[in-house]
């Protein structure tokens, strides 16, 4: 499951439908369990235990909860577009409109559906959460064949346990990452996403709508996503092609190397930011090791393309935990 897109837009990618929830009070009664360093927690149903790969939690059966943080002002995007409709196109089949959820201290809307991905179906789960001073986006999945495993009755009583503290630090979430920066050639880190991904900028500005500043964002695959050797340069430029941020994508060059037994795959490239409209370079580096894979993503706009060098600096300095 890769998820570079979702990061950057901070977009809900789940719908589908739920009734009011009813919830058992011994999971009522349960304390939140939170991501190292999240602000967004939860009790998660019995066997899902916290996950060292994303800011979640995860069960032997392949079930999975991702927790999401954005700014409380994403709350009200979010609830707009939390339609069936408008998130058809993804791929999610939803059983109705939606339902409140109550937060302590806060506001929710849950919607449940089906979803065929990789081979399998899915029921799902998305909240759109909001207390405190942010907003939370938690997407719980469970495979057709774990429902035994991961009833819908505990899924549903843990969306209700959904809690809200005070963020840990920049410094701490970078400390909860699966893995470190060696080198950040320049730019400066913005923020963490999911537990997973980092993102870094140059500039001034935190949010750069426009896309005035270069950005380097770093993502490892979430799970085992093995990629067959010899497979390397085609799933690379599948990426690339996939992702939505920019239009007219033309690849440049393309470079693979070797090192420590890792594949590394090297897309240069042009394109246009789908946005702002601006032409923009673009370097992606992915490192395929073993059951998984690392990918960075380095955007700037045209006339600072001296940029990507610096984020391929910021690739080959990545080491996992």
């Amino acid at each position: 499951m890769t998820t570079m897109t979702s990061a950057l837009r901070a977009a809900a990618r789940a719908l589908a439908v739920l009734g009011p929830l009813a919830c058992a009070s011994p999971v009522l009664a349960a304390e939140a369990v939170f991501p190292p360093a999240a602000s967004v927690g939860l009790a998660p149903p019995p066997g899902m235990t916290p996950s060292k790969a994303f800011a979640g939690f995860e069960h032997r059966s392949g079930a999975s909860i991702l927790i999401t943080e954005m700014p409380a002002e994403a709350y009200g995007q979010l609830v707009e577009k939390f339609t069936p409709d408008a998130l058809r196109a993804t791929g999610f089949e939803a059983q109705g409109s939606g339902a409140a959820l109550s937060v302590a201290g806060g506001e929710g809307r849950v919607l449940r559906g089906r979803q065929a991905a990789n081979g399998q179906s899915y029921t799902k789960w998305v909240a759109v959460v909001r207390g405190g001073a942010g907003t939370g986006l938690v997407t719980v999945q469970v495979p057709e064949a774990a429902r035994a495993q991961v009833p819908d009755a505990a899924v549903e009583a843990a969306l209700t346990t959904i809690a809200f503290r005070a963020p840990g630090s920049l410094t701490e979430q970078m400390a909860a990452l699966p893995y470190t920066v060696g080198d950040l050639a320049g730019f400066r880190p913005v923020r963490t996403l999911m537990g997973n991904a980092l993102m870094l900028t140059e500039g001034p500005k935190d949010i750069d709508p426009d896309g005035a500043q270069p950005l380097v964002v770093v993502a490892p695959a979430m799970g085992r996503a093995a990629i067959p050797a010899g497979q390397e340069g085609a799933f690379a430029r599948k990426a690339l092609a996939t992702f939505r941020e920019i239009k007219d994508v033309t690849i440049t060059d393309e470079e693979r190397t070797t090192r420590d037994g890792a594949v590394f795959l090297r897309l240069r490239a042009t394109g246009t930011d789908a946005k702002s409209g601006r032409p923009v370079a673009v370097t992606q580096v992915i490192r395929f090791d073993g059951p998984g894979y690392l990918r960075v993503l380095g955007l700037a706009p045209a006339d600072r393309a001296e940029a990507l060098a610096r984020a391929e600096r910021v690739a080959t300095s990545v080491a996992m935990r």
